[in-house]
C-alpha cells in the first residue's frame, strides 16, 4: 500500500516526467515492433546462386559446327513448312562444306569486352508465368565515374549466340538455365554479358505476380493514352483516351503487352512498333516507381512495402537485401532525364522454321558509345 500511494503521489507531483516517460516507452516499443517486422521481413528473401564465371568455365562446347543454329531473312529463303528444305537453301547462300561460323554471319552478336571496373551493372528480370522465360530485360549501368546512369531495355526476342547449346537462341531462352551448370539468371547473365561485353555484377528477378503485388504497395501508376487501347493476350483493356491511375494488374498489362491495338477512327489497329513501345512503358514504370520510393516517411510505410518486395524479388547470392535497399534509396526520385539510354538496333528477321526474331544489326559498343564515351577503364571494379 505504501509503494502504491507513494507512486500515486509521485504521478501527481511530476506529471510530465511521467507522461514523457510513458511517451518514450511507447515510441520503443512501437520502434522495435516495426524493426522486428522489417527483420522478418528481409529474413525472406529468395536468393540463388549467382557466378556466371564459374558456369561459363564449367560447360562443355561441342566443337563441331552447328547444325541448328542459322537462320536467313524470309526473302532469301523459303519459310513454308511444306517446301521448305532448309539444308539446300542454306546450300545457295552460304558454303556448307567450309561450315558456318556464327561471327561471319552476324559479328554484332559478339559483343567487344569492356573493361573490368568501368561499370557497376545491374540485371532486372521480369519472369514470365512459366519461370523459364524472360519477359522483361533490362541492363541498368552505373559508371564508375560518377556520371549519370544508364539504362537499356534487351529485347526478349533478340536472336544471339548461346554458348550452352553452341548455337542461337532467343535472348529470352537464357532464362531456362544450362543443364545443371547454370541457373537461369546465370545463364541469362552470360548471353547478356556475350552481347554487350559487359559483365553483370548484380541480378533482381521478379515474377508477374509479384510485379503486380510491388505496383499496389507503391500505390500504383499513371498510364496516358490517346486512344482506347487494349491487348487480348495481356488482358489490358483501357476504355478511354487520357490519363488514368492503374493498380498493380493493369500496370502489368500494360508493360507487357505486345500486340497493342488501339481505336482510331472507329476500327481497332495494331501500333506499329508495340515491341519497342513496350520497352518504354516499361522503363516509364520504373521511374514512377522510384519517384515513388522517395515518398517513405514512416516507419509502417516502408515496412509495407518491404514486405510486398521481398516475397516477390530473387536476388543474386553476392547482393544482399541491404546492399539492394541501398542501391534502391540512392536512386530513389530518378528521373527519365537524369538516365541516359538508347534502343537496340535491330531488325525482323526468321529461322529456316519461321520463328521471327530480332536480329542485331548495329554493335552494342558503338550504341553505348553514342551516350556514353568508353575511356580507359579504371583499375577495380566499384
Amino acid at each position: 500500500m505504501r509503494e502504491t500511494s507513494a507512486l500515486i503521489q509521485y504521478v501527481v507531483l511530476h506529471p510530465w516526467k511521467v507522461a514523457l516517460s510513458i511517451a518514450i516507452g511507447v515510441l520503443l516499443g512501437v520502434t522495435a515492433f516495426y524493426v522486428l517486422q522489417v527483420q522478418a521481413a528481409i529474413d525472406t528473401v529468395a536468393s540463388e546462386d549467382f557466378d556466371p564465371q564459374r558456369a561459363r568455365e564449367a560447360m562443355v562446347v561441342d566443337d563441331a559446327p552447328p547444325s541448328n543454329w542459322v537462320f536467313v531473312e524470309p526473302s532469301d529463303l523459303a519459310v513454308d513448312e511444306e517446301t521448305a528444305d532448309p539444308q539446300s537453301d542454306l546450300a545457295r547462300v552460304f558454303d556448307l562444306d567450309e561450315g558456318l561460323d556464327p561471327y561471319d554471319f552476324n559479328p554484332h552478336v559478339f559483343g567487344e569486352p569492356v573493361g573490368d571496373g568501368l561499370f557497376t551493372s545491374y540485371l532486372l528480370v521480369g519472369a514470365d508465368a512459366s519461370g523459364f522465360l524472360a519477359d522483361v530485360i533490362i541492363l541498368a549501368l552505373e559508371p564508375a565515374d560518377g556520371t549519370d546512369p544508364i539504362m537499356v531495355s534487351l529485347p526478349r526476342d533478340l536472336y544471339v549466340w548461346n554458348v550452352c547449346e553452341g548455337s542461337f537462341t532467343r535472348l529470352n531462352a537464357g532464362l531456362g538455365g544450362c543443364d545443371n551448370v547454370a541457373s537461369g539468371t546465370e545463364m541469362l547473365a552470360i548471353l547478356v554479358e556475350d552481347y554487350t561485353g559487359i559483365p553483370v555484377d548484380h541480378s533482381a528477378r521478379v515474377d508477374f505476380s509479384g510485379f503486380s503485388r510491388i505496383v499496389d504497395a507503391m500505390g500504383g501508376t499513371t498510364i496516358c493514352v490517346d486512344h482506347p487501347t487494349r491487348d487480348a493476350k495481356a488482358k489490358l483493356e483501357i476504355s478511354r483516351a487520357g490519363c488514368r491511375h492503374a493498380n498493380g494488374a493493369t500496370t502489368l498489362a500494360w508493360v507487357r503487352s505486345r500486340h497493342t491495338e488501339q481505336l482510331r477512327g472507329g476500327v481497332w489497329v495494331e501500333v506499329v512498333g508495340s515491341d519497342f513501345a513496350r520497352q518504354s512503358r516499361q522503363q516509364d514504370v520504373l521511374f514512377q516507381l522510384a519517384e515513388k520510393a522517395a515518398g517513405f516517411s514512416t516507419p509502417a510505410g516502408l515496412t509495407n512495402r518491404l514486405s510486398a518486395v521481398v516475397s516477390s524479388v530473387r536476388l543474386d547470392s553476392s547482393w544482399t537485401f541491404g546492399q539492394a535497399v541501398s542501391t534502391a534509396w540512392r536512386y530513389r526520385g530518378l528521373s527519365k532525364d537524369s538516365v541516359l539510354g538508347f534502343s537496340i538496333d535491330a531488325e525482323n528477321y526468321r529461322t529456316p522454321g519461321g520463328a521471327a526474331v530480332l536480329l542485331p544489326s548495329n554493335s552494342f559498343a558503338d550504341q553505348l558509345g553514342e551516350v556514353y564515351e568508353i575511356d580507359e577503364a579504371p583499375t577495380s571494379r566499384s
